[in-house]
């Protein structure tokens, strides 16, 4: 194919991904979407550079439901915002498996040790 294959509309597109994160939350899925290196880009201006905080904010963005953006969730947990939301509303094992379910669907390896950066 060549050069073509690099072309927008012959790429494949990575697709949405469930995750289950134990049984404390029923049988739901979570779902996550990767995302652009553009929109990498922004959250990381968006911080400041804090790594901690983009770390958060990348895991938030990538997370399409449940929706941490609403009201009523983060009012059950008292969380403002949806990065906040995620350390009250999982335990350490799960945010681990969610953040490395990100870097997975974002193009890195699964083994924790891919650098978001």
């Amino acid at each position: 194919m060549g050069q073509e294959c690099f072309y927008k509309e012959n790429r494949r597109n990575r697709e949405m991904r469930g995750l289950r994160l134990g049984g404390r939350f029923g049988a739901e899925e979570w779902r996550l979407r990767p995302m652009s290196q553009r929109e990498n880009e922004e959250i990381w201006l968006r911080c400041g550079g804090d790594e901690r905080r983009y770390e958060a904010a990348m895991l938030a963005e990538s997370v399409c439901f449940p929706d941490l953006k609403d009201a009523g969730l983060q009012n059950s947990y008292g969380a403002a915002g949806a990065d906040r939301l995620l350390t009250r509303l999982l335990l350490p094992g799960e945010y681990d498996l969610l953040r490395r379910a990100v870097e997975e669907i974002n193009g890195g390896e699964a083994d924790g040790c891919t650098a978001f950066i």
